[in-house]
């Protein structure tokens, strides 16, 4: 089963004053959606932080000025949370972290600077993977 916010703040209860936040609901929520579950395992597999395909996307939650926000990423507890975040969501695919390291330049992000990598662990408990097939296309549907 996918982890929900509710898993994120049992696990990090340090992170109990995002309950409630919907900027937070929302980026656990991105981050949980299966096109960016592939962008940061994807981004695992090739030895970069998970958050790299992803962070200038995080940062536009906040970015919002006609609309008031809780907490901003000036705060590296917050970053830290969102960190926190993507390692709950990759546990049930069986991804623990590895190291920190810096973004890549090319990941355009402004307020993250560094973010976790993760390896895929095969003895790690998981509940989720996922499945890359290929499929013939029938020609009429081309």
């Amino acid at each position: 089963m996918l982890a929900t916010f509710s898993d994120f703040i049992k696990q990090n209860p340090n992170c109990k004053k995002f309950e409630g936040d919907d900027d937070m609901q929302n980026i656990f929520d991105f981050l949980s959606r299966d096109y960016i579950l592939v962008q940061l395992i994807e981004a695992s597999d090739a030895g970069k932080p998970a958050l790299a395909p992803v962070a200038e996307n995080i940062e536009h939650f906040f970015a919002d000025i006609s609309k008031t926000h809780e907490n901003t990423l000036n705060d590296n507890f917050t970053k830290q949370a969102v960190g926190l975040m993507v390692k709950t969501i990759l546990e049930p695919f069986g991804y623990v972290v590895w190291k920190q390291k810096d973004l890549p330049k090319n990941s355009r992000a402004m307020e993250f600077q560094s973010a976790s990598t993760y390896r895929f662990n095969a003895t790690a408990p998981r509940s989720m993977k996922i499945v890359k097939r290929i499929e013939e296309i029938n020609p009429i549907e081309a």
